[in-house]
């Protein structure tokens, strides 16, 4: 049964059970540990990093400061986009570029309306970050669990999969860290292929290659796709059936190298070359196709021409269409949507 404190002064009893409990602990601890000189505050600094159980904790700190103050300058920033969505099914795609360095740590997403078909993506250098995220009812902050760094005109792809066809408003905030410099984006190279790859380099039986080439020193990605029926051999499927995108470069910065398709047999099919602007970069010259027929006494050049592409990366442009019988090469030179090509596939 507990005691009414009006009969009971608790603070007595804790004022001195303090005192009482203070002098057993410097009872205890009195000459088990020297001294502390706190005139000398170096020398103390000094002993205390002695007592830690290891110098990681000092370079782990060493690294946290450097990458706070000196490689983004400590500010974190916001920058938001809002996009119409049309009521049609279609891919929706805003790109964010900057001119230096970032380290993304979030993504923020919200909308006017809702449907539970539609999903949407974060795309980096052609590397989803985020792939096919249900969207929700209300809105949502998606967290990093460690900053993810993109380099300097590197495109930062958000993607809006408008399965229902639902018109909207969708507001988009990447959160992120700037940095202070211009790193460009290292070249992406396969150790197996050849420094500057020809059709001679094609290591598989071929009758028909064909190669793209596009201007040099430029950060722009030019994709080759190639179809034939069902088949498409682009830089995400590059091997079908006898049917094959044997070389596939990201820029032309570190390297001038061409990509390269090549074909075995069908001889009943129609091959159609698109070409695509990847990352939407503008291009100050044409690109360059090469068809190839492969005899006996050697590789015969059956076709060359030059083709503008848009720097739009929302449209793809139809080249070329080549009879693998006849060898007649019909030139198409039309530009179509790169959802409508997509649902094609």
């Amino acid at each position: 049964m507990s005691l009414p404190k009006y009969i009971i002064n608790f603070e007595e009893l804790t004022d001195d059970l303090k005192k009482r409990l203070l002098h057993l602990i410097d009872d205890e601890l009195r000459g088990k540990y020297p001294e502390l000189n706190t005139n000398d505050i170096e020398s103390l600094l000094e002993d205390l990093k002695g007592l830690l159980p290891s110098l990681q904790y000092d370079m782990l700190k060493k690294r946290i400061e450097n990458f706070i103050y000196f490689e983004h300058n400590g500010i974190q920033k916001n920058e938001g986009r809002l996009l119409d969505i049309p009521p049609i099914v279609m891919e929706n795609k805003e790109n964010f570029i900057f001119d230096k360095d970032v380290f993304l740590t979030g993504l923020h997403f919200n909308q006017t309306g809702w449907k539970k078909e539609d999903t949407y993506t974060l795309e980096i250098n052609k590397e989803k970050i985020i792939d096919n995220a249900t969207t929700k009812e209300i809105g949502e902050h998606k967290y990093f669990n460690t900053f993810y760094k993109v380099n300097a005109d590197t495109p930062i792809s958000f993607i809006l999969n408008n399965n229902s066809g639902n018109s909207r408003q969708t507001m988009v905030d990447l959160e992120y860290l700037i940095g202070e410099i211009v790193t460009p984006e290292p070249p992406i190279e396969d150790p197996t292929e050849p420094e500057n790859p020809t059709i001679d380099d094609i290591e598989n039986d071929w009758d028909i290659a064909v190669v793209m080439q596009w201007e040099a020193d430029t950060w722009a990605d030019i994709d080759l796709h190639g179809i034939i029926g069902n088949k498409h051999a682009y830089f995400g499927n590059r091997k079908e059936e006898n049917f094959f995108l044997n070389f596939d470069y990201r820029q032309h910065m570190t390297n001038h190298n061409p990509e390269i398709l090549s074909v075995k047999g069908y001889k009943n099919e129609i091959l159609k070359i698109y070409l695509h602007n990847f990352n939407g970069m503008r291009l100050n010259e044409p690109v360059n196709l090469k068809v190839y027929e492969k005899r006996p006494y050697g590789n015969n050049l059956i076709k060359e021409i030059d083709i503008d592409i848009s720097p739009s990366r929302d449209v793809i442009k139809e080249t070329i269409h080549i009879d693998l019988n006849t060898l007649e090469i019909k030139e198409i030179n039309e530009d179509i949507s790169l959802e409508k090509f997509l649902g094609g596939r």
